[in-house]
């Protein structure tokens, strides 16, 4: 179980979440084989393990995700003004 929880880890550090959900999944599996066959205090070192990792992957998550979101809006904000084009000056005559 510890190998599938560093390479979780190790997906989720990388970005790769599709890997990360898969491996997830492999991970539940084997939990939940493991749950059947430990007693109650095995079933509460898997259950903080399995707390922990989940916990870590969802600060890792948001984490990235707001960096993402701040560096979206600096390069909007960016290119708003290289996006558009030069505009003419215009000159108003006034009579009078």
């Amino acid at each position: 179980m510890q190998s599938k929880t560093d390479e979780c880890r190790a997906a989720i550090r990388a970005g790769n979440y599709r890997a990360a959900d898969q491996l997830l999944a492999e991970l539940r599996t084997e939990v939940e084989e493991a749950w059947r066959a430990a007693n109650a205090a095995e079933r509460q070192s898997i259950a903080s393990e399995v707390l922990e990792l989940l916990s870590w992957a969802r600060q890792t998550v948001l984490a990235k995700r707001a960096h993402t979101y701040k560096r979206l809006r600096e390069m909007n904000r960016h290119t708003a003004y290289l996006a558009r084009p030069a505009l003419g000056r215009a000159y108003v005559e006034l009579d009078g």
